[in-house]
């Protein structure tokens, strides 16, 4: 099979240890509710919802988008070739893919993680089966995501009962389903100002995904990236980088 017909996959980076699948953000995001940006005609367009129960943010995945031209490519040609599918038919372009492409083949053959969206979501639900069935099909690969798309989990759950049990996948609160949450079985992650305010609710910061890959409990998430104008995020990222903190994830 000729490499333009395969998904592509990326590096570990500074934070995360192990080869990761991504699509476009936003675009690909039914879910998304607080930190609802896309990527069109190459500038970052800012579509959050704002209210009451939850905080507003940009989609870091979006900025990196904008600002890597060739990352913004490999992602659009991976959605065109998922988009207009079947299940059957992702479940095998994906297995095909990731037994041929070189940062995924030592996964195939030894074992290890494999983090399903850094950029993008579960865009459909056949697209979120195609995943599922993939996990069955490599049992010695550990999947995992944060998702938006709990209505797509909750069906699911009402026709299967259990998630694949080498998936571990957290709910990232502030969707539109936030609703469904809490009958998933699932942990979740909160995006917080900084370390004092994750131990004021109880929650451990997670900086290197392990939270989200081995973790059973709800853990939180600083913010990093870019903000958008005048938001108070912003200003803390950069107060936080003059002292020298935690302020996001620059390889």
């Amino acid at each position: 099979m000729k490499n333009n017909y395969l998904l592509r996959f990326s590096s570990p980076n500074a934070k995360i240890a192990f080869p990761s699948f991504s699509i476009p953000a936003g675009h690909t995001c039914p879910g998304a509710y607080n930190c609802l940006t896309k990527r069109i005609d190459g500038k970052v367009v800012d579509l959050q919802k704002k209210d009451k129960h939850s905080e507003y943010y940009r989609c870091y995945a979006v900025s990196q988008e904008v600002v890597y031209k060739s990352l913004a490519k490999k992602l659009d040609d991976n959605f065109a070739l998922l988009r207009r599918k079947t299940c059957s038919e992702m479940v095998e372009l994906i297995r095909n893919s990731l037994n041929n492409d070189k940062e995924t083949r030592a996964l195939v053959l030894g074992g290890g993680a494999l983090r399903v969206h850094i950029h993008g979501d579960f865009f459909s639900y056949d697209y979120l089966k195609a995943w599922f069935k993939i996990a069955d099909l490599f049992p010695r690969i550990r999947f995992y995501s944060y998702t938006k798309s709990l209505q797509y989990l909750k069906r699911w759950k009402d026709e299967f009962g259990e998630f694949p049990s080498n998936y571990s996948l957290t709910w990232s609160k502030g969707s539109k389903f936030d609703n469904l949450g809490n009958v998933l079985g699932i942990k979740s992650v909160t995006v917080v100002t900084d370390e004092e305010e994750a131990k004021a609710l109880g929650l451990e910061v997670d900086h290197d995904d392990t939270h989200a890959l081995n973790g059973d409990e709800d853990f939180a998430l600083e913010p990093h990236g870019t903000m958008p104008k005048g938001h108070p995020w912003g200003k803390a990222i950069i107060e936080k980088r003059k002292q020298g903190k935690f302020a996001g994830y620059h390889k």
